[in-house]
């Protein structure tokens, strides 16, 4: 129990420190020296877990998922593909709302949190002016959400049906009440608050704009499609959907060169660093695995 107060006490200092205006890095770093006091993990130890970061492939996944989705992102923001999917969508549905809850839900297919830089933009546009920032961060979050409780695109719902020995399409259909109330809190709390109309023309011809939104998210629904059929992992499937773009949009040296530069986002990386050492902390100290006992 004295195991389980300290690890209490570690999250409350992290909350504390983000209530009273600190920034996340510096949050996070309260928590490990914290938890480094209490559990007393050494100095070599420190540097040891610290390493693991880099020398575990789950970890350092992240990390790179996280650098490569970015990178992605800012391909796509070069050629304007992230806003002519914007403009399919407005020609698709005419309708704000449904272009700030459909594009999360969509990029929420991916199974990595840096997914959701990718759809910011997005619910950026279809909301400004009516939203708040903290508001807008929470819609994009929500609706990305929503697929990873139902969706074979993520670890956690396989390993569900494993463990429970149970069929997918039966589990898939069930969640469709979950899911669709899910939505609806979303809708009604936030999405029910902005005008339907964007402020576009209404599309003429609604198959060509179905056949532009796959042409412009083409390089999204092949990562997807690959880390289904091939069982592959995200890094790998986003790297070989870079590759392609390359090709494809026709990148120069010097537009390469450019986006590894400013695909490197200090703070976010700096940030999931933290956690991901926090995480090594915190398997260390063996606390996670009296969590089951205390809870039977």
């Amino acid at each position: 129990m004295t195991s389980l107060f300290y690890l209490l006490l570690v999250f409350l200092a992290i909350v504390i420190l983000l209530a009273v205006g600190r920034p996340l890095y510096q949050a996070i770093l309260g928590g490990l020296c914290l938890t480094a006091v209490l559990y007393r993990i050494g100095p070599g130890e420190i540097l040891h877990l610290v390493g693991n970061v880099f020398t575990h492939w789950g970890s350092l996944s992240v990390l790179l998922s996280l650098y490569l989705i970015t990178y992605l992102q800012r391909m796509l923001e070069a050629r304007e593909q992230i806003k002519l999917a914007q403009q399919d969508l407005n020609g698709l549905f005419h309708n704000r709302r449904v272009n700030a809850g459909i594009a999360p839900m969509f990029i929420g297919l991916l199974p990595s949190a840096a997914a959701m830089i990718l759809c910011g933009d997005i619910v950026k546009e279809a909301t400004d002016g009516y939203l708040e920032p903290e508001e807008q961060a929470f819609v994009t979050s929500w609706f990305r959400h929503i697929p990873e409780s139902s969706l074979p695109t993520y670890a956690s719902v396989l390993l569900l049906m494993n463990l429970a020995d149970a069929q997918l399409p039966p589990f898939m259909l069930a969640m469709l009440g979950p899911v669709c109330a899910l939505m609806a809190i979303g809708y009604f709390q936030y999405l029910r608050r902005l005008p339907k109309d964007p402020g576009t023309p209404v599309s003429t011809d609604k198959k060509a704009d179905t056949a532009h939104l796959f042409q412009h998210l083409w390089s999204m629904l092949l990562i997807i499609a690959v880390i289904l059929i091939f069982k592959v992992s995200v890094v790998t499937a986003v790297l070989f959907s870079i590759l392609l773009c390359l090709f494809v949009y026709r990148f120069s040296f010097q537009e390469v060169k450019r986006m590894v530069v400013s695909a490197f986002e200090k703070k976010l990386i700096l940030n999931t660093f933290l956690v991901l050492v926090l995480k090594e902390f915190i398997q260390f100290t063996g606390v996670l695995l009296l969590l089951p006992q205390v809870i039977s």
